[in-house]
């Protein structure tokens, strides 16, 4: 608008100027002019420069929310909507604050390793016999009485009486053995010195138990290994292996009580007494056969000895 009067000022002036106008004014009119187009260039703010945003924003902005501001008239009341009052109910979940025991399982105890025994004793580490005879009845021993002993049971036990100072023996009725590991509990009476008890053992077939090894202890606590062969000669023949030898392992004396054993590998022949190895020798003249009990009396009538048990493993290792 202040430019188009500034025009028609300057339009004006120029008419003016051509028109004939009395000269005295002419210059006055002149000098009004200029100074009043001074004063409107003055007058006039200077020029706003709009810049138009970019068309993206404003799609930018018409993707925002569009809330459209409604104009109310100044005199007229503004009704705000009325909003319902909505009752917030919380829904309460009951948390059990229990922390979950998860079951860890039960780890199995580990198998107790069965226990090692250590022990020298044949009748520990060759474990159960193959064959036992407790005494309870004569089912493996003749009874009775002969020129050299007597036999019987007793109280659970076999009782063996030497009736010659010549060794006497009752042979069990049990098969051949071979290789094995025979033991026997003995308990002797009045004694002395040479009086003595043990083994028969490896007596053939069909010889009329006549041959075989002898094993045996002395009350004054000795041991010995006799080979006995009564098919040799009128009156047999009877060879020391090994002769009276004194041992500690041997309970010595009357009334007590030895557990004797033998062990006979092939041509190995391994004494024990009390379950401790006394001694080993070698012969090779019986391989297998029977075994059974004697009682040597040397001093002593009716030297006694008591039996209470009798075992065998077969092949020992």
């Amino acid at each position: 608008m202040k430019k188009k009067i500034i025009v028609t000022l300057i339009v004006l002036a120029s008419f003016l100027a051509g028109c004939s106008l009395i000269p005295q004014f002419e210059q006055a009119k002149e000098e009004y002019l200029e100074t009043r187009v001074a004063e409107l260039l003055e007058e006039q703010p200077a020029e706003e420069i709009v810049v138009e945003e970019p068309v993206e924003e404003e799609l930018a902005a018409e993707g925002e929310d569009k809330s459209v501001e409604e104009t109310v008239p100044a005199d007229e009341e503004v009704v705000e909507p009325e909003v319902e009052e909505t009752e917030e109910v919380e829904e309460v979940i009951e948390v059990d604050e229990t922390p979950e025991e998860t079951e860890v399982p039960e780890e199995e105890p580990e198998p107790e390793p069965e226990p090692t025994i250590e022990s020298d004793d044949p009748a520990i580490y060759l474990g159960d016999p193959d064959w036992i005879d407790e005494m309870e009845t004569a089912e493996y021993w003749p009874t009775g009485s002969n020129d050299f002993n007597s036999a019987a049971f007793e109280n659970g036990t076999l009782k063996l009486v030497a009736l010659s100072k010549i060794n006497g023996w009752r042979i069990a009725s049990t098969p051949v053995l071979g290789n094995v590991y025979i033991e026997a509990d003995v308990k002797m009476g009045d004694c002395k010195n040479t009086d003595g008890y043990g083994f028969i053992f490896r007596v053939p077939e069909n010889t009329g138990y006549n041959r075989g090894y002898l094993f045996g202890i002395t009350c004054d606590g000795r041991y010995s290994l006799r080979k006995w062969d009564g098919l040799t000669g009128e009156s047999g023949k009877m060879e020391w292996l090994k002769y009276y030898t004194v041992s500690e392992l041997i309970n010595q004396g009357a009334e007590q009580s030895n557990r004797i054993g033998v062990m006979a590998l092939d041509n190995r022949l391994m004494l024990y007494v009390n379950g401790e190895l006394i001694d080993e020798l070698s012969d090779d003249a019986y391989a297998e056969g029977f075994f059974g009990l004697y009682v040597n009396r040397d001093i002593t009538e009716n030297l006694t000895i008591v039996v209470d048990k009798v075992s065998y493993w077969t092949d020992p290792h």
